[in-house]
């Protein structure tokens, strides 16, 4: 029998090569193999007569997605059969392997092709599964499986696993069949393995990955209280002198309440002798980095350090530039990567500095020793780079740390799993600034669509809005200089996919280049001259830097009025001449991405839109029909009900919970999770499993979760030490 702290060494099959593979990959016990889950599943459990196969359909032997879970591929073709031939042959190198099988119905023929092992497995008159899939009247590639009391590779659901080195599919099913079969924890635990790897239904699935769900949950709120105790104990290597209230509203602009009252609340945190651990969430917009930037420019002031981290070199140079303009009296520098200078390091003075910089920074704080720490959109950064122990050497006493996310997590949940974090919330947004108008644009529009862009973008007269962007100026008053919009269209992939499912989704170099012929067509059509054309650029991670550098500096210049990128511009870009974003194949991104992109434009409070283009076909009476199933995971209609959501609501919270109904409970595994830390099994939306975890801590407080040592060891457990360390 097998205990869960068992090393792998100990189960049947695996000798000291194969435990080295798994040890590579961080599976050292027995807890670590039985976690270490399928990326999906194959529905091989519809057994079917040879004659009921012959008479499918063509469409009904394509491999699709299941309407229940979108991670469970279904449409396999499994019969249970005897061979009544068999032979094999060659051609050229090709090896070609045929057998013939037949039931009481009918006959059919099965093809392998370069499978060597299939002549020492296939014996005349025996009876098999065969699963595979239909093609041409013949059943192609064709897994086969004795019949036996209990088959984990056809006639069932068939889980999937990420490859793992020296280990095929099927020897992993072998060994974690093994496994579960000589557990010795038996009853639901044993259970719950066997719903993960082996499961009888889709639901069964379900069940068991919201029971480790619950399991995580449980381990992140308890390791957040035994936090929460040693931090109290801790004394901050600085704390900030009284300022009078006056000085916090000497700024060229007026906050919002929600900004005033987070000021506040920092700022009484940075007066006390424990080092700060807060939490500064808002929504896309809401003005976090300046309500940042108030307390830390009053730190510099009275001769400390500060350190704003933020995930991109764009990002870095944004914020420089913002915050000189607003503090003219603080000495600021930028500190990022560049692989053509060695004049990265932090330049130290005798006058305090603000330093700005990307993770590169991180490396730089032992030398700047800041009394705060400031991460911004933190979920972009890894574990590592979150634990700044290591960064700041033999550092006694830690500086504070602010943390900002906009990841939409509810305030009740944020307390309740982030106990040992204080919160602070902006739930308005400044200067009035409302988000874009957002169109679901049928695929027969589209052009029709791009022609309106390009005479929004050609029209530079002035904005009547009178609104006031975040250094206080007007925008669009009667005086003002008329200015060049833009435009972003984002596209989900760099280059088109050869993959049959997303051949259709956008891609930026086809999309420019398709975007450029039909801007000629637009022109000649609006009698457009060539000097008065509208400049477009392509943007990719995989351009040289140069090359990105020097795209993002005409964007900036506004030289750039109309933008092709990969959502590489959602992690906090500002644009502030940015007035319309076209998203391409917007089914392909989940509700809060679309949300985050849609809230790169309209910064300044000016009018902006949010165009949606998809290549679902668009029912223009959705709504009027009453009788159409909505839940079907592919379905277009689907597609256009969560879209016609989106456009109509603006709230990011509301937003992340629709993206989790939408997907449902069904869809809860295979997902990586965004936000203050990638969750193994738990989603921060999943309000239902966090309340569970909150109840059962209540009724058995000394609840030990089955994960305590998995996480620990897979250093999950981070997220919580992010701010205490």
């Amino acid at each position: 029998m097998y205990q869960l702290q068992d090393s792998v060494l100990s189960i049947k099959g695996i000798g000291k090569n194969l435990q080295a593979s798994l040890s590579a990959n961080q599976i050292e016990q027995v807890l670590d193999l039985l976690l270490f889950l399928p990326l999906r599943y194959e529905d091989r459990s519809a057994i079917k007569t040879l004659a009921e196969i012959k008479n499918l359909s063509s469409a009904q032997t394509q491999i699709s997605q299941s309407v229940e879970n979108k991670k469970v591929k279904t449409n396999f073709v499994t019969t249970r059969a005897k061979v009544l031939r068999w032979n094999e042959y060659r051609k050229g190198r090709l090896l070609i392997s045929r057998a013939t099988i037949i039931d009481s119905t009918e006959q059919l023929n099965c093809l392998w092709f370069n499978n060597k092992f299939l002549k020492n497995k296939i014996i005349i008159g025996q009876e098999y599964f065969f699963s595979g899939n239909l093609k041409n009247g013949s059943l192609m590639q064709a897994t086969v499986e004795k019949v036996g009391a209990e088959n984990i590779h056809t006639g069932r659901l068939v889980p999937i696993y990420p490859q793992l080195a020296d280990f095929k599919q099927g020897s992993l099913r072998r060994l974690l069949a093994e496994t579960i079969s000589k557990l010795h924890q038996s009853g639901e635990l044993e259970q719950v393995f066997r719903d993960l790897h082996f499961p009888s239904s889709i639901n069964k699935i379900v069940l068991a990955r919201e029971r480790l769900a619950l399991e995580e949950i449980i381990y992140l709120m308890q390791k957040s209280a035994q936090n929460k105790q040693a931090h109290q104990l801790k004394q901050a290597c600085y704390s900030l002198k009284a300022i009078p209230k006056k000085r916090i509203v000497t700024l060229p602009f007026t906050l919002t309440k929600s900004q005033e009252k987070a000021v506040q609340e920092i700022l009484a945190d940075l007066q006390k002798s424990s080092p700060m651990n807060r939490l500064l969430t808002g929504d896309v917009g809401s003005g976090k980095t300046i309500v940042a930037a108030i307390p830390a420019s009053l730190l510099v002031e009275q001769k400390q350090n500060v350190c704003l981290i933020v995930p991109t070199k764009i990002l870095a140079q944004q914020h420089l530039n913002n915050l000189k303009a607003i503090f003219k009296d603080i000495n600021f520098q930028l500190v990022v990567a560049d692989q053509k200078s060695k004049q990265n390091e932090a330049k130290l003075t005798s006058q305090a500095t603000f330093f700005i910089g990307t993770h590169s920074l991180l490396n730089q704080l032992k030398k700047i020793q800041p009394s705060l720490v400031i991460y911004d959109e933190q979920q972009r950064f890894g574990v590592k780079h979150r634990q700044l122990e290591e960064y700041l050497g033999k550092m006694q006493k830690p500086p504070h740390l602010l943390s900002m996310t906009a990841t939409p997590i509810p305030r009740s949940l944020t307390l309740s799993i982030f106990s040992h974090l204080d919160l602070s919330h902006l739930d308005q947004m400044p200067n009035e600034r409302q988000m874009a108008t957002t169109w679901l644009i049928p695929k027969e529009k589209e052009d029709k669509a791009l022609e309106w862009l390009v005479k929004e973008l050609l029209d530079e007269g002035s904005d009547t809005n009178h609104t006031k962007d975040v250094t206080g100026n007007l925008n669009g008053t009667a005086d003002s200089p008329k200015r060049k919009k833009q435009a972003l269209i984002i596209c989900p992939f760099i280059n088109p996919s050869s993959y049959q499912a997303t051949e259709n989704v956008a891609a930026v170099k086809e999309s420019f280049v398709n975007i450029k012929n039909a801007l000629k067509k637009i022109y000649q059509k609006l009698n457009v001259g060539a000097k008065a054309q509208l400049k477009i650029a392509a943007l990719y991670s995989k351009l040289e830097k140069d090359q990105q550098a020097a795209i993002i500096d005409q964007v900036y210049q506004q030289k750039i009025q109309i933008l092709v990128s990969t959502p590489m511009v959602e992690v906090g870009v500002d644009l502030p001449n940015a007035d319309i974003i076209v998203i391409q194949s917007a089914e392909r991104f989940g509700l809060s991405s679309l949300h985050q992109l849609r809230g790169r434009v309209g910064r300044k409070g000016q009018k902006s839109y949010c165009l949606l283009f998809t290549s679902a076909n668009l029912n223009n009476n959705l709504n009027n029909d009453p009788n159409i199933n909505y839940n079907h995971a592919d379905s277009s209609l689907a597609v256009q009900k969560r879209l016609q959501k989106f456009c109509q609501e603006k709230d990011g919270l509301k937003l992340a919970q629709m993206d989790l109904e939408n997907r449902g409970a069904g869809d809860i595994f295979g997902y990586q999770q965004s936000g203050l830390h990638d969750l193994r099994f738990a989603s921060w939306t999943n309000v239902a499993i966090i309340n569970a975890a909150r109840e059962k801590l209540k009724l058995e407080p000394n609840y030990q979760s089955l994960l305590q040592n998995y996480l620990e060891k897979k250093t999950a457990s981070s997220v919580i030490d992010t701010a205490t360390n």
